[in-house]
């Protein structure tokens, strides 16, 4: 279970990006998970470097936990008891790995036997940074082939331990970890893995997806992986994004406007001429963003083909275009089937019996997934 001594207690969970910050303040340890409060910022669209990047993200999560928190306890909330953020690409770096094996007659699974295959499986080569690991455990096992839930004491014949580990920039953590002790201080801090969230809140609430291809957009970043049976066997990162994508289309106007013409797309609420040059603009962009995204594809596909469940996590304003998008046939050769991806927007729909929505809390799928991400790794520590 959550934390007993923060169960039923309000804490802090940030969403970080590379183009937004969310915070929100949530009651984890019951069911659903209550979000009291919540607010998601996004940077002015303009070019920068990753170290402007980091520091307009760090100020960003400041002054909207301020913000947020003043009005919080004006009206009435409680201090939250602990911090815990979410960072997402391209600040943290995420790994699963399998390691299996057979014995000669069945015996009892330990905890001790679990703990040695999954240091087998972390020990395959990685790209992460050793001096920079932010977490490493067990995402699933697998006994006689199939994913058990609760293995200790269960008795098999086979075994496989599907172990995961990130690594955080060192820059963006201590930078979190400053201003998160100087606005909160003395609340306890944890960091996590963005991918790892998304991974966890798949697999408890959308069990059915085995094998599919997740495509996570950020601001100037977008992290492709290929998820089989809670493994990632394939992963890359596109350098397009919502800020990028945006600049593309936004011509000589401001990309803000854009974006609230975006935002009108999405309902299906815009008609102007204004609306049909965006359409326009967008049409143009896609060649260009089928290269770029078509690059990526290449490489992972050149492991294995891509699997052709397809689920997007991405900016709302965008999503709508995005799913027709991906579901193009451009992107059919790099498919098992050689069809085209059926893609899905993970949406707070997906989440709804599992995350109410306070007064002050604005439906968000990141936040969600964050919220039930965090809930769902404490249980599992």
């Amino acid at each position: 279970m959550f934390s007993s001594r923060l169960e039923g207690k309000p804490v802090l969970v940030a969403d970080i990006g590379d183009g937004s910050v969310a915070v929100s303040f949530v009651t984890m340890g019951r069911s659903p998970v209550e979000v009291h409060a919540s607010a998601r910022a996004m940077l002015p669209f303009e070019d920068r470097s990753r170290e402007q990047t980091l520091v307009a993200i760090t100020n960003c999560f400041k002054d909207t936990t301020e913000k947020l928190l003043k009005a919080y306890l004006q009206k009435g909330g409680t201090a939250p008891h602990a911090v815990h953020v979410v960072l997402r690409a391209p600040w943290t770096r995420f790994r699963t790995a399998r390691a299996d094996g057979t014995f000669e007659k069945e015996q009892a699974i330990t905890k001790e036997l679990i703990a040695q295959y999954a240091k087998k499986a972390l020990a395959q080569q990685s790209e992460l940074d050793r001096a920079n690991i932010l977490e490493a455990g067990v995402m699933q096992v697998f006994l006689n082939g199939y994913p058990t839930g609760e293995p200790l004491g269960k008795r098999a014949s086979s075994i496989g331990v599907v172990a995961f580990e990130s690594d955080a920039d060192s820059v963006m953590k201590k930078a979190i970890t400053e201003e998160a002790g100087a606005l909160l201080p003395d609340r306890p801090l944890t960091i996590r893995s963005g991918m790892r969230a998304l991974l966890v809140v798949m697999q408890e609430y959308l069990p059915e997806m085995q094998r599919f291809f997740l495509i996570d957009m950020g601001g100037a970043t977008t992290a492709c992986a290929v998820v089989r049976k809670d493994a990632i066997t394939q992963y890359a990162a596109a350098s397009e994004g919502l800020a990028t994508i945006l600049k593309r289309v936004a011509g000589g106007g401001l990309p803000e406007e854009t974006m609230s013409l975006l935002r009108m797309l999405a309902a299906d609420a815009c008609s102007s001429s204004a609306c049909e040059a965006l359409k326009d603009s967008l049409a143009r962009a896609e060649p260009d963003l089928v290269r770029a995204f078509g690059e990526v594809f290449t490489s992972l596909a050149g492991v294995r083909r891509l699997p052709n469940a397809a689920i997007l996590a991405a900016p709302l304003e965008l999503s709508p275009w995005l799913q027709g998008f991906f579901s193009r046939i451009d992107f059919s050769q790099f498919t098992t089937t050689t069809q085209p991806f059926t893609v899905e927007t993970l949406t707070p729909e997906h989440l709804q019996d599992s995350v109410s929505w306070g007064k002050e809390g604005t439906p968000d799928a990141g936040i969600a997934t964050a919220a039930l991400g965090v809930q769902l790794m404490a249980q599992s520590t």
